[in-house]
């Protein structure tokens, strides 16, 4: 499970739920079917897919204190 650059796509043929956000992880199972020629660079200007979200929570170290 790795971060990468976001992307999100406009293809008018995927869900909503995949084109109303953007993802941020290569193995998030919603971004993974996102085709390579229907990405777009960058975050779009919407939010984060929330399975990217709940990977990055699960990469971000937790305080001891």
């Amino acid at each position: 499970m790795a971060k990468v650059p976001p992307y999100h796509t406009d293809f008018e043929e995927h869900p909503a739920e995949y084109r109303n956000v953007y993802h941020d992880h290569d193995d998030c199972p919603d971004g993974s079917l996102i085709l390579s020629h229907h990405r777009k660079s960058g975050t779009g200007g919407k939010p984060q897919c929330k399975k990217c979200a709940e990977m990055t929570r699960s990469l971000t170290p937790r305080s001891s204190t």
